[in-house]
């Protein structure tokens, strides 16, 4: 059996840009990240992030953009892309790779991986 295959697999689907809605489900969250541009835009700049806290069942509807993930000094290469949003001064980073991290100010207050789910 090839183990080599699940890590091609995940590398491949994170070259490939989001076309439709996917979902990413953490620990505190469930995220769902749409592209606003039509099916045949393969370059979208702008995304609709819709999360829910699976606790109380609030929820938070923003738009943004493709971003770069915010790296701690020293911890290079730090290269997945994901989709930066913002409310206020807190921002909402959701990675390529799962991550969810929330920033308010300069202080993370949220940081938590999760799995993709395609809708």
């Amino acid at each position: 059996m090839n183990h080599l295959a699940p890590a091609l697999a995940f590398a491949a689907a994170m070259a490939v840009p989001l076309l439709h809605a996917a979902t990413l489900d953490t620990r505190t969250y469930t995220v769902e990240i749409t592209p606003l541009c039509g099916e045949r835009v393969t370059d979208c700049e702008q995304f609709a992030y819709a999360d829910t806290h699976k606790r109380t069942g609030s929820q938070l509807n923003m738009v943004g953009k493709p971003a770069q993930r915010p790296c701690p000094p020293g911890n290079a290469p730090c290269n997945p892309m994901g989709w930066q949003f913002y409310d206020g001064n807190t921002s909402y980073f959701v990675g390529q790779d799962g991550w969810l991290i929330v920033t308010k100010g300069s202080k993370t207050t949220l940081r938590e991986q999760g799995a993709w789910r395609e809708r």
